[in-house]
C-alpha cells in the first residue's frame, strides 16, 4: 500500500513539472550515473527506457525496488555494503542483455560528492560508456547527507548529462564537472 501511495504522489507531482531535458546522449546498452540527491526527478524523467536500477538490500531499499519497478524499472538489490558482488553480476548481465544499469555514485552513505568505484568498473568491464547527469530544480531538500531533493509542483526540472569513455582519464574527475547541488 505504502509502494502504490509513493507512486501515485509522485505521478501527480511529476505531472505538474516543467521538463527541459536534452535528448540521451548516446544509443544503447551503458552505465548510467547519478548522485542520490537526484534520484526522485531522474527516475520519473527517464521511465521505460530499459534501465535497471539497483537498490540496498535494506527496507528502504525494498520500497525504493518497489517504486521504481512500478516506473518501469528492472531492480538488481544489492549496495556496496552488503550484496555487493551480487549487485555487480545482475548489473553486468544487465549491460550484456542491452539494458541500462543506474547507479548512485555517491552512496549508499555518501559523503555527497563521493564518488565510489562501481559505475566506472561496470563500464571498463563491458567497455561501455557511463552517461551521468545531475537536475536543476527548485524543490525542498532534505537534511540528509545526500541532500535528496522532491522538485516544487510546476517547478522547472532541467536534466543536464555528461558522457565518460574507458580510458578517457578518471571517471571521478568527469563526475565532478555535474556535482552534485
Amino acid at each position: 500500500m505504502l509502494v502504490w501511495l509513493l507512486c501515485t504522489a509522485i505521478r501527480c507531482l511529476a505531472a505538474t513539472w516543467r521538463v527541459k531535458r536534452p535528448p540521451w546522449p548516446v544509443p544503447g546498452a551503458c552505465v548510467t550515473a547519478l548522485w542520490h540527491g537526484d534520484q526522485l526527478p531522474m527516475m520519473v524523467l527517464h521511465r521505460d527506457m530499459g534501465m535497471v536500477a539497483l537498490a540496498s538490500l535494506s527496507r528502504d531499499g525494498a520500497i525504493v525496488a518497489g517504486v521504481v519497478e512500478r516506473f518501469g524499472y528492472g531492480v538488481v538489490r544489492g549496495s556496496s555494503s552488503r550484496g555487493g558482488a551480487e549487485a555487480m553480476e545482475g548489473c553486468l548481465l544487465a549491460l550484456r542483455e542491452g539494458r541500462r544499469p543506474v547507479l548512485a555514485v555517491d552512496g549508499p552513505r555518501g559523503p555527497a560528492g563521493g564518488v565510489k568505484p562501481g559505475a566506472e568498473r561496470l563500464a571498463v568491464a563491458e567497455q561501455r560508456p557511463v552517461v551521468f547527469g545531475r537536475i536543476r530544480a527548485a524543490g525542498w531538500r532534505a537534511g540528509s547527507w545526500d541532500r535528496f531533493l522532491v522538485p516544487w509542483p510546476f517547478a522547472r526540472v532541467e536534466v543536464e548529462y555528461g558522457v565518460w569513455h574507458p580510458g578517457e582519464g578518471p571517471f571521478a574527475e568527469a563526475m565532478s564537472r555535474l556535482p552534485p547541488l
